[in-house]
């Protein structure tokens, strides 16, 4: 960024705060949605708030203010801010905290009911735990996972903070796609199923799902599972097998995690998944009678959306925020093979030119990032400054794409699973093969003009070890200055991707009078500043402080001061200072960069003045973030009416209480876009406007994935077996849902037939097992994807279920007359004389029926059909 543009940018945001406030709007926890929002009756939810602003940024005169009180605001799902959201003209929405409160924004769960399970070794548990994550907070402190090798106590990261601590592999065995490791290191455990091997290789960790072990005297054959087996052993790089460059020869480091027979120290936790029981063996200290225990449950708390790069959200801010308890759960899901930077393989494709890619030998990759406790994709004049962001699970800030014109200032980030901050692109998107240079046509694709600068990034990548503190793909007059990085596994900040000369997105990045220090502390091939392929011309890194670096015991080969790797070219590298950690330059297939860098150079001024200035240093002294309050968790209960059994279940109208409360949805996206405002993908049909789902004649659940589940409260009339019909389109084979009462199956698999589209509609008959009388939650679990559900009807008999029953027979046009029904079985019409006029859409559109699907039955041979009368 030039002069002249940093200064326009500073002194657009420095008028943020001079500029007029048009309205201020106010948020409490002890608030009330039913409020106007002012000081005196807020609002309680931060929705609620962005409901208001919706209804007057229409046009602006000022900024518009939502001011957070103290509290907690347990959040239900992902709060999504689309283009409707921002300022315009220069004025913003801004959302901040009060002066002197730090309102927390949780996406977590409250684990309560403790019981001793085993008073011999102290281990409790906690039943009823519906849900998947994988870390736990106790008491504001991070809990463990039990892992083998036991970890090991880390004092300088921070309260409660602790390293990994590792044994070797035996041997790769490539040909069996599987470990060798010593028979001790699993005697004792007996779910090897639920068991993770958590694998360093060079640069990357990798997590693979255990499918079983062969033991064989004393060596015992670890088999992963699929997908991640088949992926990890096609790869040619990172380089698995003995180490590279390892003088003696060296095997690869790993650690166990997740079994309950590896709970033998104290804060260590396992959660046994298919009964639904939390255990945890307390520190010392710790009374699980009082102890406050915290499980992350939402992947991303904000999400900031543009619908695309030329409708993008403008002109919003937050600040003094703090941001806790994101969850990510992929790896528990397919793995997790970090390929660089923990982006992670979606697929690795043939590589022929390799020879036998079937054995370590391609070098062809499509890949993807972790998911961000705050995320932001096309947006312009953002400021993002003073919050906090600790006990995440993945990244916790990232500028995914479209992002241009932004500040990332002042903020805090601690006790992440991943990066502290991402930004832009590092491929083009999933599909495209990562060695192709990114330089898109639509440039206002590119991540550009965006400034990280006085941030706190320390204790970072905790849970995938090869992510890096600051990480930008292929942005382009960006500035990330004045940043302290710090005990990060990986590298420190890291910029470019792609591994090639060839002309990129990016030019003119500059990496300048920043602190890094105690990073690269596991995996090696890693730079305190690290960087990769052409960045154009005008990129500078100059006058950052690097200090106490070194390389692990525990990596494969060694590390790099200042590296620049494969393709880094555009580079003025000098006048950065080195103490207690390598000097100089690394350079490996760089191109062509103007290096004036003396290894031993020294300045008091870069010493005195690089990292964090002086009005943001009080930052350096956050250490933890409130203890939640879950008082104002909002409880599960019935959307509208608790469903009657025997009834008619409307898909669309699960459970409110939110993700892993009343449904599980594996993203934060609304695909639908309509009826609710959750993250569960709703779709209309039978609408005027199906791209905008405007006017629809009905609603249906949509977008599904297996695994996902919605929830219902119901009251069953009778005691009985039932009958039912399900109303459901998919377009693609493999498609079925399950049903289950109060967490027990009361269904088989209803698989769903394939369709010509998912808007042709189908019904699919199935029974229950004995329902019990009385009120329950029903689950409708979705086994396969891509499964559009509508309603599902109960019934104790056949004749109950009667009136939507299609059959494959035709019906002929010359019956006296035709009975309409709703796809719900409910009665529209009759219709007659329809051969005369013109058939039976005909007949319903000159009947006025609205547009929608229905089930047409002739009234003498009682036969019926579906009739689509919106194509």
């Amino acid at each position: 960024m030039g002069t002249k543009s940093l200064l326009s940018f500073c002194l657009v945001m420095s008028g943020m705060s001079l500029a007029a406030t048009q309205a201020t709007f106010y948020v409490s926890p002890s608030g009330n949605d039913a409020a106007d929002g002012s000081k005196d009756a807020p609002f309680k939810t931060i929705t609620q708030a962005q409901k208001a602003v919706r209804a007057i940024n229409g046009t602006m005169t000022g900024d518009i203010e939502v001011v957070l009180r103290e509290g907690t605001y347990v959040l239900p799902s992902t709060v999504n801010f689309t283009e409707a959201d921002g300022g315009k003209d220069g004025h913003y929405v801004r959302y901040k905290a009060y002066e002197g409160e730090k309102p927390l924004i949780t996406g977590g769960m409250p684990i309560t009911g403790w019981a001793i399970h085993d008073e011999a070794k102290n281990i409790w548990k906690a039943e009823g735990v519906d849900g998947r994550f994988r870390q736990l907070y106790v008491n504001n402190r991070k809990a463990v996972r039990a892992c083998f090798p036991n970890v090991i106590a880390a004092n300088e990261k921070g309260n409660g903070g602790f390293d990994h601590d590792f044994v070797r592999l035996t041997k790769v065995d490539s040909s069996g796609r599987a470990f060798d490791v010593s028979a001790d290191y699993i005697k004792n455990i007996k779910n090897i199923e639920d068991v993770e091997i958590h694998l360093m290789i060079a640069w990357s960790e990798n997590i693979l799902r255990l499918e079983k072990a062969q033991v064989n005297g004393g060596t015992a054959k670890l088999i992963p599972k699929d997908p991640e087996r088949t992926k990890l052993f096609h790869r040619a790089y990172p380089m698995l097998g003995t180490a590279f460059a390892s003088n003696p020869p060296k095997q690869q480091v790993f650690y166990l995690e997740n079994s309950y027979d590896l709970i033998d120290a104290p804060g260590e936790w396992y959660l046994d998944e298919k009964n639904q029981t939390l255990y945890y063996k307390p520190r010392e200290g710790e009374s699980m009678a009082t102890a406050h225990v915290v499980a992350p449950r939402l992947n991303t708390l904000f999400s900031v959306l543009g619908k695309d790069t030329k409708n993008k959200v403008g002109y919003m801010s937050f600040e003094g925020l703090t941001f806790a308890h994101s969850n990510f759960t992929r790896p528990s899901e397919e793995g997790f093979l970090d390929l660089q930077a923990a982006n992670f393989n979606v697929d690795v494709l043939p590589d022929p030119s390799r020879g036998n890619w079937e054995k370590l030998n391609s070098n062809k990759y499509l890949l993807w990032r972790p998911d961000a406790a705050f995320r932001v994709e096309n947006a312009h004049h953002f400021l993002v400054q003073g919050n906090v962001f600790s006990q995440i699970a993945a990244t916790g800030l990232d500028f995914v794409s479209g992002t241009n014109d932004d500040m990332i200032q002042g903020n805090a980030f601690f006790e992440i699973g991943a990066a502290g901050i991402m930004l832009g692109k590092f491929y083009q998107d999933s599909t495209t093969e990562i060695h192709i240079a990114y330089n898109p046509s639509d440039k206002d694709e590119i991540s550009t003009r965006d400034t990280v600068k006085n941030n706190l990034v320390t204790n970072v990548t905790n849970e995938h070890q090869g992510a890096v503190g600051i990480g930008a793909g292929y942005p382009r007059y960006v500035v990330i200055e004045h940043n302290e990085v710090s005990y990060t596994y990986y590298s420190g900040i890291s910029i470019g991707f792609g591994w090639t000369k060839a002309q990129t997105a990016m030019t003119n990045n500059h990496v300048n009078w920043n602190e890094i220090h105690h990073i690269a502390r596991l995996l090696c091939d890693s730079g305190p500043i690290y960087t990769l392929s052409n960045q154009g011309t005008g990129s500078e890194i100059q006058h950052n402080y690097i200090h106490d670096n070194g390389t692990s015991k525990w990596a494969d080969y060694w590390n790099v001061p200042i590296y620049l790797d494969e393709g880094s070219s555009g580079f003025t590298v000098k006048e950065n200072v080195f103490k207690n950690s390598p000097s100089g330059v690394g350079q490996n297939q760089a191109g062509q960069n103007t290096i004036q860098q003396d290894g031993n150079y020294y300045s008091e001024n870069v010493v005195n003045n690089a990292g964090i200035e002086k009005e943001f240093r009080y930052i350096r002294d956050i250490k933890e973030i409130p203890l939640a309050d879950f008082s104002n968790t909002v409880t599960q209960a019935a959307f509208k009416v608790v469903m009657t059994i025997p009834g008619i279940l409307q898909a669309e109208d699960y459970d409110v209480g939110g993700q892993s409360v009343s449904y599980s949805d594996k993203d934060f996206v609304n695909e639908g876009n309509t009826y609710r405002e959750d993250g569960v993908d709703v779709v209309g049909f039978g609408c005027s406007d199906t791209l905008n789902t405007q006017d629809c004649k009905g609603f249906a659940i949509g977008y599904t994935a297996a695994g996902e589940w919605l929830e219902y409260s119901v009251n069953v009339v009778t005691a009985s077996k039932y009958l039912f019909r399900a109303n459901a389109a998919t377009g693609l084979e493999g498609g079925s849902f399950q049903l289950f009462l109060d967490g027990k199956a009361v269904s088989d698999t209803i698989p769903v037939p394939q369709g010509e589209d998912w808007n042709t509609y189908a019904t699919i008959d199935g029974e229950t097992a004995e329902l019990a009388k009385g009120e329950h939650v029903l689950r409708i679990l979705f086994t396969g994807s891509y499964v559009n559900l509508d309603w599902i009807k109960f019934a104790l008999t056949t004749e109950e279920l009667s009136p939507i029953r299609q059959t494959d027979m035709r019906l002929g046009l010359g019956e006296r007359a035709y009975d309409v029904f709703g796809v719900d079985g409910s009665y529209i019409c009759r219709i007659e004389d329809v051969r005369a006029q013109g058939g039976i859409k005909a007949a319903l559109k000159l009947k006025g029926v609205n547009p929608g699907i229905y089930v047409v039955r002739g009234l003498e041979s009682h036969r019926s059909i579906r009739i689509n009368t919106v194509r």
